[in-house]
């Protein structure tokens, strides 16, 4: 029994490293100083993030949020976690809220879960979640290379061509420059935005 639990979190965190909307944040702490210096999250919250993200999935699989029928994904920037994915009824989406909001160190949780309810898995959904990689890869190539934009501000996950961006902003230019150059990409049909800007009382509240 604990070898099979062991397993389980192993299997959980190896998940969590691989999720594209986790690996910057388990890259973080190899960056060098003065990259870390520019980003408007401290390595303190990028510490917590990695936390909230290795607990928040390992929830998720134990409930069945993460399977063909109840697809549930997240991204975190400095405690706001944003659900996203598919979810077979309502109540499975009010679930992973649910599990989210349990979260120690979880100070905004935004519900962006699409709801399927059929529940069924279609072979068009590989060809879709491939494609909404190649969306959000260019994005954050865009980003990346944006000379007026710190890149490592930013998170961005595709759904079925919809772009969702997460993050902290220095000021209305550079968010409406992120959101500009998400909108760009070809296959995205509509970006919503989900930056703040550093100056936001929802990140003073630690």
């Amino acid at each position: 029994m604990k070898f099979s639990k062991k397993l389980f979190i192993t299997f959980s965190l190896l998940l969590l490293i691989f999720s594209t909307s986790c690996v910057e944040t388990i890259v973080i702490g190899s960056i060098a100083g003065g990259a870390v210096a520019v980003r408007e999250k401290s390595l303190n919250d990028s510490r917590k993030d990695i936390v909230i993200g290795s607990v928040l999935l390992i929830e998720l699989v134990a409930n069945g949020l993460k399977n063909p029928g109840n697809s549930i994904d997240f991204t975190i920037n400095e405690g706001r976690v944003l659900l996203t994915g598919i979810a077979r009824d309502v109540e499975k989406a009010q679930l992973a809220q649910l599990l989210a909001w349990k979260v120690d160190g979880v100070k905004e949780v935004i519900d962006e879960i699409q709801i399927r309810e059929d529940g069924k898995f279609y072979a068009k959904d590989i060809f879709s979640a491939s494609y909404d990689y190649l969306i959000t890869a260019q994005i954050e190539t865009r980003i990346l290379f944006a000379r007026d934009v710190t890149s490592m501000n930013f998170k961005t996950t595709a759904i079925d061509g919809v772009v969702y961006v997460l993050g902290v902003a220095e000021n209305e230019f550079e968010m409406r420059r992120v959101l500009g150059l998400a909108a760009k990409v070809r296959g995205v049909s509509k970006v919503v935005n989900h930056v703040v800007l550093k100056n936001d009382s929802r990140r003073n509240n630690k």
